[in-house]
């Protein structure tokens, strides 16, 4: 009965949306405060409204389900729960079925659909297909969440995402030229400091681009700053605080979006509050404690999200599970595991626990009562490059796959790093085999055929490397010595190292 009635309350509720909801002002209507939670219930129940129709209508996910042990979701007195129903991901779901299976009754629709694309460490491209209606809403969220900087301001944007087939710079582009004024250059410095200087300093603007292209065009002398108005909006991976604080010394604001090629490219979005948070939790311990999930040893990024339009949840790993809740998508997401680790916490909750820390300074900076992420990074040992993700398991079996070097070496360790400048860097740390001295491997010759490899194996990494503004570095250190030493082996994470300047020069990996 329940049931029944929510997801008839839903369905009215979208209908209307969809019909009023013409521009970014009118949306606003639907973000009022003081509502929060009733707008994630109302998300809970479209979850599960979705669910029902996937299973029917979806050829693939009726066969998948059939093929779990699951009693489904249940929706009672307004509470509504997916626990029951089995998480999906890319192994499991994407690869197992083809494309046209994962669509709305199988099939393709004949006109306004876009594709792009992904390869990540698998090396074999997947193309994602996005609707008519699913672009809309796409753009809808985006607008609303950096609406400061466009509405307000109404500024160029200067999109440096790559471009071409790769879902970031297609879907930003498309997202922003409803509202705004786009230029995409890609990540090309030279064509960025031509526009700038072409355009001229009477405009603002926002750059858009992965994080250490935008320090690279921040590093740059060509410009005259001083006479500009320039912010930034980074993706594609996590900064630092101390880079952020670089940043600024150029960008008049630095905010950043959360999503991925096989959900939406901007599921979250920091705020003022977010970006606060965050910075706060570094300071203060109490609030540490009292927030952090998960002990990591980093300070997660923070994040706003619409529950209302997506669930999250966390699994017993600690992995986050996302739920597009819209209909509108053509190939539905339903408890979607990315691999990232994280955790959610309801606005009203986050509220009281601030409060009883002392903290209320930080919810004066709240605008909206949307839900707060907190990224902790991946899960599966990975770190970021320019955008690309850089698996341990692709250079171990590039290392085993050459004799000449697997006899040689005992391990490997991804570290990503930051400079004092907060430029970001990526090392591969070369542990010989006992009795083999460091004159004994080439690092130059095997740094490039690690490289040469990676670009073949995968193919954002191919792009991210050509574009990069630092190329992967390498260093080899004797058997147990350095950060390969007994006392370094005791950490969680033997594959993979994100660390911030303080630890890289800890580590003797900068001056």
């Amino acid at each position: 009965m329940f049931e029944g009635l929510y997801i008839g309350f839903v369905a009215l509720l979208d209908k209307i949306i969809w019909t009023i909801d013409v521009g970014p002002s009118v949306h606003k209507i639907f973000l009022s405060p003081n509502i929060g939670t009733f707008r994630e219930g109302l998300g809970r129940v479209r979850a599960v409204r979705l669910y029902r129709h996937a299973v029917r209508r979806v050829p693939a996910y009726g066969d998948y389900i059939s093929k779990h042990s699951s009693h489904g979701p249940k929706i009672s007195m307004f509470k509504a729960s997916l626990r029951d129903v089995p998480e999906m991901d890319k192994a499991n779901y994407i690869r197992q079925y083809s494309l046209t299976d994962k669509i709305w009754d199988g099939a393709l629709p004949m006109g306004g659909v876009m594709f792009d694309e992904s390869s990540g460490s698998s090396g074999t491209p997947t193309s994602w297909v996005r609707g008519t209606k699913e672009r809309r809403f796409t753009q809808r969220i985006m607008q609303v969440a950096f609406r400061h900087y466009i509405e307000d301001r109404h500024p160029i944007v200067i999109n440096t995402f790559s471009m071409g087939a790769w879902a970031t710079g297609l879907n930003t582009t498309i997202s922003l030229l409803g509202v705004s004024r786009v230029k995409s250059t890609g990540p090309d410095i030279t064509k960025v400091i031509d526009t700038l200087k072409e355009l001229g300093s009477q405009f603002e603007y926002v750059i858009t681009g992965y994080p250490p292209f935008l320090k690279q065009v921040a590093d740059s002398t060509e410009l005259d700053w001083k006479k500009y108005r320039i912010a930034a909006i980074y993706g594609g991976e996590g900064i630092s605080e101390s880079m952020r604080a670089s940043l600024l010394e150029r960008y008049a604001d630095v905010v950043g979006s959360y999503g991925a090629s096989d959900l939406e490219i901007n599921i979250a979005h920091e705020s003022r509050f977010t970006i606060a948070l965050r910075q706060a939790l570094i300071e203060d311990e109490a609030l540490r404690q009292a927030l952090l999930q998960q002990n990591r040893g980093i300070v997660p990024m923070i994040f706003q999200y619409n529950p209302y339009d997506y669930l999250f949840e966390t699994n017993e790993k600690g992995e986050l599970l996302v739920t597009i809740c819209r209909l509108e998508n053509l190939s539905p997401r339903i408890r979607y595991n990315i691999h990232d680790l994280g955790h959610v916490e309801q606005f009203y909750i986050l509220k009281k626990k601030l409060k009883e820390l002392g903290r209320t300074d930080l919810l004066k900076l709240a605008e909206l009562d949307f839900a707060v992420l907190f990224h902790y990074g991946r899960s599966d040992l990975s770190v970021d490059y320019n955008g690309a993700v850089v698996g341990p398991e692709e250079v171990k079996q590039i290392i085993n796959a050459h004799k000449k070097f697997a006899e040689k070496i005992e391990g490997f360790r991804l570290i990503s790093y930051e400079d004092k400048q907060s430029h970001k860097h990526l090392l591969i740390a070369i542990e010989l085999a006992k009795d083999q001295t460091i004159q004994t491997v080439d690092a130059d010759a095997l740094l490039g055929h690690i490289t040469e490899q990676l670009q073949v194996m995968n193919l954002d990494f191919k792009s991210a490397h050509h574009t990069a503004p630092l190329k992967p570095e390498m260093r080899i250190y004797a058997h147990g010595e350095g950060i390969f030493d007994p006392a370094h082996q005791k950490l969680k994470n033997d594959y993979v190292w994100n660390i911030d300047y303080a630890r890289a020069q800890k580590e003797g990996l900068v001056q």
